[in-house]
C-alpha cells in the first residue's frame, strides 16, 4: 500500500471562542482553513471536553482559564476568532497574549458590539427557568427556547448558558474602558441580527491601534456556526498571504 502523504506542518492556528451557550461544536461545519493551518475549537470550563471543570461566569475568568492553555502555543502564528461572548474573550485573549510579547495576526470578532456600545439591558441570568430562556430567545432569535420542551437536555445546557450570559452581562455594565489591541481587528456583522447592529460592531474600530476591517454578511446571530464560509474565507486569505505556502 502507498504510503499517507505526510501532514503539511502547522504554520498557523485560529482559536475559535464560541457564543454563550454554545461548544466547540459551533465551528465544526467550517471549511478547510489552508495547508498547515489548524482551526483549535474550544470549550470554555464545564463544557464538551471539560465537563470535570467548574463553569465560569466572568470574561475575565474565561481569560484566566484559557490563557494556561494556549500561552504555550503562542509562537507559532495565530488567529483569535470569537463569535458574540467569545468576541469579548477573543479580545481580551489577544490583551494578554500581547503582555506576554505575542501579537496575535489577527482579532476576528463576530455579532458583538464593541465595548462602550455593548446593550445594557435589564440583567436575566436570576429569572425563573422558562423567562430567562424566552428573554435569551426573544433577543438572540436562537432555537435555544425549544429546551423547555425537553428536560434532559435543559438540564445539561441552561447552567452554562446562565454563566455565559452572566459573564456577557458583567462585562457590558464595565464602566472602565477596557483599552486597545495593536493586533489587526476584522469585525462582521450579520444583516439579520436583531440583537446587534452594524454600527455598534464598527465601533470596534476604537479598540485597536492596528488595521481595521468591518464587514457585513448573511446571517443572524449565529451565523458563524451557519453560515460560516464568509468569516472562514477572511481567514484563509489573510493567512494565505501573511504565510504563503513554500513551493515543494
Amino acid at each position: 500500500m502507498p504510503e499517507p502523504a505526510p501532514r503539511p506542518a502547522v504554520r498557523a492556528r485560529v482559536f475559535c471562542l464560541p457564543y454563550a451557550g454554545g461548544s466547540s461544536l459551533a465551528y465544526r461545519s467550517w471549511p478547510d482553513l489552508g495547508p498547515g493551518v489548524e482551526a483549535v475549537a474550544l470549550d470554555y470550563p464545564g463544557r464538551m471536553m471539560r465537563p470535570d471543570e467548574p463553569l465560569v461566569d466572568s470574561v475575565p475568568g474565561l481569560v484566566a482559564a484559557l490563557t494556561d492553555e494556549l500561552a504555550p502555543f503562542w509562537d507559532t502564528p495565530f488567529v483569535l476568532c470569537g463569535s458574540s461572548l467569545g468576541s469579548l474573550v477573543a479580545f481580551e485573549l489577544a490583551r494578554a497574549a500581547e503582555r506576554a510579547g505575542h501579537r496575535p495576526e489577527a482579532v476576528v470578532l463576530c455579532a458583538c458590539a464593541a465595548p462602550g456600545r455593548l446593550p445594557r439591558r435589564a440583567p436575566v441570568t436570576d429569572l425563573p427557568d422558562a423567562e430567562f430562556l424566552a428573554a435569551v430567545t426573544e433577543r438572540y432569535d436562537g432555537a435555544i427556547g425549544e429546551l423547555s420542551d425537553d428536560p434532559q437536555a435543559l438540564e445539561l445546557v441552561l447552567p452554562g448558558l446562565r454563566a455565559d450570559i452572566r459573564a456577557f452581562e458583567r462585562y457590558a455594565a464595565r464602566t472602565d474602558p477596557p483599552g486597545t489591541i495593536a493586533a489587526d481587528v476584522i469585525a462582521f456583522a450579520g444583516q439579520q441580527d436583531r440583537s446587534t447592529r452594524f454600527g455598534e460592531v464598527a465601533a470596534w474600530r476604537a479598540r485597536t491601534t492596528g488595521d481595521f476591517q468591518v464587514r457585513s454578511v448573511p446571517g443572524g446571530h449565529f451565523f458563524v456556526a451557519r453560515q460560516p464560509d464568509q468569516v472562514a474565507g477572511e481567514i484563509r486569505a489573510r493567512l494565505g498571504r501573511a504565510h504563503p505556502v513554500a513551493a515543494s
